[in-house]
């Protein structure tokens, strides 16, 4: 899994938040919006769990996709403050007089955030780094001078094979010239 696919799960969060407060629409999504927005009561609005979703996606996008952190304290920080913010809310509010919806938004949001946490810690993060270390081995392999590098100067010592006389390339020399003719009598 990617940061991209982590960007990914924030928008799905993000969009299923939203989905559930707009699904809790008694008397038109006009009227509702006004009751949540502009006239917002922490004990019976929900906008504030949608707040704390678009909070978490900006700062986890923030930190992971525009500063490219490796490291988990800011999921970390983002975790402890929704989860914290949740139960806070769930123990001060009238969300659970509010039926089946006043359960689900808060139990949903804190699952979220932990399987988020879960997923970024040990999945992503690792994946990262091992494709970090990958493509640095790539760059440290095309950095790397060549195998072979050229060798000392000779002094004119060649192999000979064992069957050939030591200096016998003047005798060859003698053998081929064409003004002497292929063969010659050896007395």
């Amino acid at each position: 899994m990617e940061r991209g696919d982590d960007a990914a799960q924030e928008v799905g969060e993000l969009v299923l938040i939203s989905s559930l407060s707009v699904r809790q629409v008694n008397g038109g999504i006009q009227q509702q919006l006004e009751k949540e927005v502009l006239h917002y009561d922490y004990h019976a609005s929900f906008f504030d769990i949608f707040l704390l979703a678009v909070f978490r996606f900006a700062t986890l996008i923030l930190a992971y996709a525009v500063c490219k952190l490796r490291h988990w304290w800011a999921i970390a920080v983002t975790t402890a403050v929704s989860c914290a913010f949740l139960i806070i809310k769930v123990i001060l509010s009238k969300l659970l007089s509010q039926g089946a919806f006043g359960y689900l938004l808060p139990i949903v949001s804190f699952v979220l955030a932990w399987i988020e946490t879960w997923l970024l810690d040990f999945k992503v993060l690792p994946q990262e780094a091992e494709d970090e270390s990958r493509y640095q081995s790539f760059v440290d392999a095309a950095e790397r001078a060549p195998l072979m590098c050229p060798g000392p100067l000779s002094d004119g010592q060649f192999y000979s094979p064992p069957e050939s006389l030591a200096d016998s390339d003047e005798e060859l020399d003698d053998k081929h010239d064409p003004e002497k003719g292929l063969i010659q009598d050896v007395t």
